[in-house]
């Protein structure tokens, strides 16, 4: 809960003024998917924090890499210690703008979006551009993103004696689902 705390202000100092146009979500999921013959993995977060600048479009995220789970406990230990070096680089982080961004798209059914910006993992920074949804849904606002990365882009190094057990590309999926900053 402590981390949590310290990630929310964090991402509260890194967005511009407060005030109605500002949007959360607390317990944002993000997950990272990869498929071999041999195995498949999928590691999963319902904690990730984000915020949505609905003056600007802009779009702020933060998952700690000790938060993410798996189906098997050894997984999740290689993952953290051998691979993302959490203690380390403990944070993946992304900062970014909706392409084309105006208000009505917040109160507007879910709809096709792509947002540019800094994805930060393992202690590396590279300008992306995702596709992804953004609107109405239920009466409830929401997002979503999906896209691929690898880990060699990132300084992640897989050694060759589990290489073809690893995917060569993540399969990165986010979900968001945003109250009004406040609530």
């Amino acid at each position: 809960m402590k981390k949590q705390l310290i990630i929310l202000a964090i991402l509260i100092m890194s967005v511009s003024a407060f005030g109605q146009d500002k949007f959360i979500a607390k317990n944002a999921y993000i997950s990272f998917y990869s498929s071999t013959p041999l195995e498949d993995i999928l590691g999963e977060s319902n904690e990730a924090v984000t915020i949505l600048d609905a003056t600007k479009g802009e779009v702020v995220f933060q998952a700690l890499m000790t938060t993410f789970h798996f189906k098997r406990a050894l997984m999740e230990e290689h993952f953290n210690e051998n691979y993302m070096e959490s203690s380390k680089f403990p944070k993946a982080k992304f900062k970014g703008m909706i392409e084309g961004f105006n208000k009505d798209m917040l109160k507007a059914p879910v709809a096709n979006i792509k947002i540019t910006g800094q994805l930060n993992v393992h202690g590396v920074e590279k300008t992306i551009t995702v596709p992804g949804t953004i609107g109405m849904e239920a009466g409830k606002l929401v997002a979503t993103a999906k896209f691929k990365v690898t880990p060699e882009e990132y300084g992640i190094v897989i050694p060759s004696l589990v290489r073809d057990k690893i995917g060569k590309e993540m399969e990165i999926t986010v979900k968001d689902n945003y109250v009004p900053f406040g609530q």
